[in-house]
């Protein structure tokens, strides 16, 4: 059963490929992203992961792990923070918030490279039904 606090983590790292290949599939192939020495010229320096591939590993946890498989978005508010470069590890936390009723909870999202926070906010997810009982 799902509660108020329940928490789960789970550390990534974004290596070139993952991100190529996250490019190829949403078709964001902006050279911050791929391209090295154009990233270099930005304010970065770096090549920079796609926020919404950071928010993709969200999505993977609440579709996966905590509330589940069944579960569906409703709701996301995400702020961006800070970049993750090419190269990091990051480690996704979610957080249950508050529950509203059977059918819907709030979880609270943040993904960290090392102690920098990258990105914040929070989803309102529709839960899996629960598992019917047997009768006795």
């Amino acid at each position: 059963m799902l509660s108020v606090g329940d928490s789960i983590s789970e550390t990534y790292h974004v290596d070139a490929a993952l991100v190529a290949r996250f490019a190829e599939v949403v078709g964001d192939t902006n050279p911050l992203h791929l391209d090295p020495k154009a990233a270099e010229q930005s304010r970065f320096g770096r090549p920079i992961a796609h926020g919404t591939l950071i928010m993709s590993f969200v999505s993977g946890l609440l579709g996966q792990r905590l509330p589940g498989p069944g579960s569906i978005y409703l709701l996301q508010h995400t702020e961006y923070r800070s970049p993750v470069f090419v190269g990091d590890d990051v480690t996704v936390t979610l957080t249950v918030l508050q529950i509203y009723s059977r059918r819907v909870a709030r979880v609270s999202h943040e993904a960290r490279v090392g102690d920098r926070v990258a990105m914040t906010g929070y989803s309102d997810v529709l839960l899996p039904p629960a598992p019917a009982r047997d009768s006795v």
